[in-house]
């Protein structure tokens, strides 16, 4: 945070001179752009932690080969695929609130699939995860593309490259804030035994508690999604 109010205040004193900034700090004036950034961050934030636990929890905890655990992946992606060749229509029909249902579809999903490792313990069986896994992966599907589209089409034409530029980054930034952020807590459930007798055991309850993460954030995207709905010219967006 130190570092990017640094970064704020070096671009500021380069625009003043009349240099060309790297970023144009009144491009966070527009505050659905700036909303729509946070979003972003908190999106990506789930997907490459959730991806990292959930290798860990297959291979690590129940012993599965990584031919094994791809193919349990395999689902997830497949659902996002489908999703995502599907949302540009359903947004053209729905608008943004399109983009909503797709939040809820994720975080619902999210957490029922931590309910279900959760009650399945150390005996879980990976191929009851399927349904789920396609839900959790037509979540992300139905928010990311369409939402990047539509924090793009906020910001003058002139700026568009360097928006673009800055939500690449914030995409970046968010997948390492969220492999952080679940890393010390599936690290540090992981390092206490709790009583466990299984190291399956150990795994799952290291997931459940690193999920804690990835549930909380895609809350939040849902009630961001909501505010940003209730904004003024958010609706237009579906008549035009």
């Amino acid at each position: 945070m130190i570092f990017l109010v640094l970064f704020g205040k070096q671009q500021k004193r380069q625009q003043a001179k009349g240099h060309l900034p790297l970023v144009d700090m009144n491009l966070l004036a527009c505050g659905r752009f700036t909303l729509g950034v946070v979003l972003v961050l908190l999106i990506y934030s789930t997907s490459s932690s959730f991806f990292l636990c959930f290798a860990l929890l297959m291979q690590s905890g129940l012993g599965l080969n990584p031919l094994a655990a791809g193919s349990i992946f395999a689902p997830c992606s497949v659902g996002f695929v489908i999703a995502s060749l599907a949302a540009p229509r359903l947004v053209a029909r729905w608008g943004t609130n399109a983009i909503v249902a797709g939040a809820f579809i994720y975080a619902i999903s999210t957490g029922l699939l931590v309910l279900q490792i959760n009650v399945a313990g150390g005996g879980l069986n990976p191929a009851r995860l399927i349904p789920v896994l396609i839900a959790v992966g037509a979540g992300q599907g139905f928010i990311m593309t369409p939402l990047l589209n539509l924090l793009l089409g906020y910001v003058p034409q002139e700026q568009a490259g360097m928006a673009s530029g800055v939500i690449s980054t914030v995409q970046q930034v968010g997948a390492a804030v969220g492999v952080a952020a679940v890393g010390v807590l599936f690290s540090c459930v992981l390092s206490a035994k709790n009583g466990v007798s299984s190291g399956a055991e150990q795994y799952v309850q290291a997931f459940v508690a690193a999920m804690i993460y990835n549930a909380t954030a895609a809350v939040l995207v849902c009630i961001l999604l909501l505010i940003m709905a209730r904004w003024s010219g958010f609706k237009s967006e579906k008549r035009k």
